[in-house]
């Protein structure tokens, strides 16, 4: 699946370094499907694809740290 959609999202309803924390709070499950990113990688991309699970918990952090639930549009 394509992550970009929620970073992007996150970017325009959050603080400013939001994809950076994302991208902290989930380093470990990031590492664990040998993804090195950075916000400014993501930035550029025209595609982020994930797994569905790794989709899931990007959707789940970016809904905790904005404070509400993703709006896809």
């Amino acid at each position: 699946m394509n992550a970009k959609p929620v970073f992007k999202w996150a970017k325009q309803n959050g603080e400013t370094k939001i994809i950076d924390r994302i991208l902290v709070r989930l380093l470990p499950e990031l590492m664990k499907h040998d993804l090195q990113v950075t916000s400014g990688l993501i930035c550029e991309m025209s595609e982020f694809d994930v797994s569905d699970e790794l989709f899931d918990k990007i959707k789940s952090m970016a809904e905790e740290l904005v404070g509400k639930p993703y709006d896809e549009e």
